[in-house]
């Protein structure tokens, strides 16, 4: 599927898994060429996170 969730699970696979390394997110970037484009991929790792 080409849906915004099965971007994010290629892009960091095994995200829904704690602890990982300093670098995880570092080492496994989208890259845009709008700010936009990415403000919404951004909100939508970020509600993969338990928390407030």
């Amino acid at each position: 599927k080409n849906t915004i969730a099965s971007l994010i699970d290629t892009i960091y696979p095994g995200i829904y898994t704690p602890n990982h390394p300093d670098q995880y997110f570092s080492k496994h970037t989208i890259l845009s060429s709008k700010n936009d484009d990415i403000d919404g991929l951004n909100t939508a790792v970020l509600e993969q996170f338990p928390g407030e």
